[in-house]
This record gives C-alpha cells, sequence and structure tokens, in this order.
C-alpha cells in the first residue's frame, strides 16, 4: 500500500495526526495535572474550612457563650447560695449534655463541682461546696484565665474517674467578674471523641486517603479515624511536620511521609491552640491526574482509528480520477503503439484539476487520433495513385 499514491497520502496525513495528538495530548497532561492539582487542593480547603467551623462553633463561639451567660449568672447569685448555683450548673448541663461544670472561687478556693447525672433530680442537690483535696486556684487553667481574664480551652485529657471514665474531655474556662472584680473561674468539660463523626460528612469519593484530624496546644493528635494514632505515645510524622509547619505560619500547607506514602496536607490553628488538618495521599492527586491522562489517551486513540478509517475512504476516492487518467493514458499510449484500432477517452466527470487534467488530455488524445488519423488516409491515397 506504501507504494502507491494513496498509501503514501494516507501515511503522510496520520503520521501528522499522530504528532499533532500527541502534542495536545502533552499539553493536555500538563494542563490537566494542574487543573486537577489546584480543583483537589481546593476541595481540601473546603473540607478543612468546613471541618474548622464545626469544631470552631462547639469549642469556641457556643463554649464562650454557654460559660459567659453561666458566668453572668453567677455572678448575680450569692456565693454561699450552693444549691442555686449547683441549679444553675445542673440546667445548663441538661440543656447542652455538657459532662461536668465547676465553680471555683477566689478569695478562699472553695469548689462547687457538679456532674450530669441525668438520674439526680434538683430537689436532691448537696448545699455544700465540694473537698476536692487539691487548690484548683494553682491549675494552669486558673491562672491562665484569671491572667487574661478571658475563656480559655484546656488541651484534651482522658478521665481517669467518675461517671465518664476513660473517655476524653476538654476544659473550657470562663472568668466570673462581679462589679468589675475577677471573683473566680467557671469550667466545663466538653466531649472530644466524636468529633471525626462529623468529619464523615467531608469524604470525598475524589480523595479516597483523605483524613481530617485534630492537634491539641501540645501538637498531639487526639482526633482521628485511627484511634492507634490516637493512642501512640510517641510523636508521629504528621505530628513533628505540623509542629515544623506551625513556626513559619498559624495557617497553611504542608508535607510528610507515613508508611511509605507523601501525604498533603492543609491546617489551620484554632484561637485556643488547637489545629486541624486536612490530609490525603499524594496519590490521590496522580491517581486522577493519571486516570484523566488514559482516558484523553484512549479517546485520541479511538479518534484516530476512526479519522484513519475515514482517511482511508477519502482519499480512495480523492485518487479515484487518477486511476482513470493512468487507464485512459494506457489506452492511448497502446493506440499510438499499434496495439489496438481504437482509443478510449478518460471518463472524469468533476470540475477540480483532475476533471480539468482529464479534459486537457481528452482534447489532446483526440487531436492526436484525428492527425493519426489523417496521416492514414493520406498514405492510402498515395497508394493509391502510385498503383
Amino acid at each position: 500500500m506504501m507504494k502507491t499514491l494513496s498509501g503514501k497520502l494516507l501515511a503522510c496525513v496520520v503520521a501528522i495526526f499522530i504528532v499533532v495528538i500527541g502534542v495536545i495530548m502533552t499539553y493536555s497532561y500538563i494542563s490537566s495535572s494542574s487543573q486537577i492539582s489546584t480543583l483537589f487542593k481546593s476541595i481540601q480547603k473546603g473540607i478543612l474550612d468546613a471541618s474548622y467551623t464545626t469544631i470552631n462553633i462547639t469549642m469556641n463561639v457556643e463554649a464562650n457563650q454557654h460559660l459567659s451567660a453561666v458566668a453572668e449568672q453567677i455572678a448575680a447569685i450569692d456565693k454561699n447560695d450552693v444549691i442555686a448555683q449547683r441549679r444553675v450548673l445542673m440546667t445548663t448541663e441538661e440543656l447542652i449534655k455538657y459532662p461536668s461544670m465547676y465553680i471555683v472561687y477566689e478569695n478562699d478556693g472553695k469548689v462547687i463541682l457538679q456532674d450530669y447525672h441525668p438520674e439526680v433530680g434538683i430537689e436532691n442537690l448537696s448545699s455544700n461546696f465540694d473537698d476536692v483535696g487539691l487548690d484548683l486556684r494553682d491549675r494552669f487553667w486558673y491562672k491562665e484565665t484569671k491572667a487574661k481574664k478571658s475563656g480559655i480551652i484546656s488541651s484534651t485529657y482522658i478521665s481517669s474517674a467518675g461517671n465518664y471514665k476513660n473517655q476524653r474531655l476538654a476544659t473550657a474556662t470562663y472568668p466570673i467578674i462581679k462589679n468589675g472584680e475577677f471573683i473566680g473561674v467557671i469550667g466545663m468539660d466538653l466531649f472530644v471523641g466524636d468529633f471525626q463523626k462529623r468529619f464523615e460528612n467531608f469524604e470525598r469519593e475524589e480523595l479516597p486517603g483523605l483524613d481530617v484530624y485534630i492537634t491539641d496546644a501540645d501538637g498531639k493528635i487526639f482526633s482521628h479515624k485511627d484511634q492507634k494514632i490516637v493512642e501512640s505515645t510517641t510523636p508521629i510524622e504528621a505530628e513533628i511536620a505540623l509542629q515544623a509547619a506551625l513556626k513559619n505560619s498559624l495557617e497553611g500547607e504542608f508535607s510528610y511521609v507515613s508508611n511509605g506514602k507523601e501525604r498533603v496536607g492543609f491546617y489551620k490553628q484554632f484561637p485556643f491552640g488547637w489545629t486541624i488538618v486536612s490530609a490525603t495521599t499524594k496519590s490521590d492527586y496522580t491517581d486522577a491526574i493519571n486516570k484523566q491522562f488514559f482516558i484523553s489517551t484512549a479517546i485520541s486513540l479511538i479518534l484516530l482509528v476512526v479519522g484513519a478509517m475515514f482517511l482511508v475512504i477519502f482519499i480512495k476516492k480523492l485518487v479515484a480520477p487518477i486511476s482513470s487518467i493512468q487507464s485512459g493514458l494506457n489506452s492511448f499510449f497502446d493506440f499510438i503503439n499499434h496495439k489496438t484500432q481504437d482509443i478510449s477517452t478518460i471518463n472524469i466527470k468533476t470540475n477540480d484539476e483532475f476533471g480539468q487534467m482529464a479534459a486537457a488530455i481528452n482534447q489532446n488524445i483526440q487531436a492526436t487520433k484525428e492527425g493519426l488519423d489523417q496521416d492514414k488516409q493520406a498514405v492510402k491515397e498515395s497508394v493509391t495513385t502510385v498503383g
């Protein structure tokens, strides 16, 4: 086929097609890689922002609002009216489902500790202060709240006693101000073990390796879908890399290697010191890019095959007049060489270059034929005269 004109034309066109498609695919791969990376990063950032918002509302906005309102009520109650204060704490616990609330007074260190017990009625509340066996005014959260005159959120811890033993909690505090004077601190414990259930709503099919996790102010991951990471007693790669990133900025992007896989994460620190992270494997990006490249390649190959088939048909139809011209010329040469007694013209009806060429050849064939016929007649007449 390569020896024919149509074969050569087809080979040239297909070669040009391959080069053009190759260039387009290369550009498409580079462009789609950038677009997919940008898209996936925006998805990750969106998940981070949504996760940050839900935790910040719970731990910062709502906790501060609730404690501020309760602190205002406590300040309005006589310090020695313990039952009235317990009633305020218990009512708040019932409404919000806080596991425990407590009050520590500045002048004498007296404590009111009210755990949430749904089965205990308000009528059974104790009228006495609680003896906790230590001065809570020496605790960091008390000192920090007193110094800042504002609420704080502590690092998380595992409860070692009470109804919520072995559950992970955090403490939120708020100063009690009466007549412009600091008189103590109100605090409450908050559950942090169900945060991962919230993050399940943000899972995306595009990012199968996605993890959303939170570290406390000390840099320890306390909320993660992998409980082994939470229970780890030694710093892991993610914690080390995140702490290094936080030294440069409280919000941004970082990367690290975990279990032999490169991971890309976006992080944002809360006003109270915790940091939330949205991280996924680098392969989530590359797999999507490779998938898109495979699809593009498959489509390109299909188009190339289909296009080649159409080209074969088109080129054959295009060069078909050449066969007619070749046949007409062969017939003409056979006539000239006295191989045949008759001559046929080239039958091409098109108005293109081939049609014009055929018409010109037909005219010359006809003129040549007429000339030869005249010569034959002249020779014949001469022979007759001589005879």
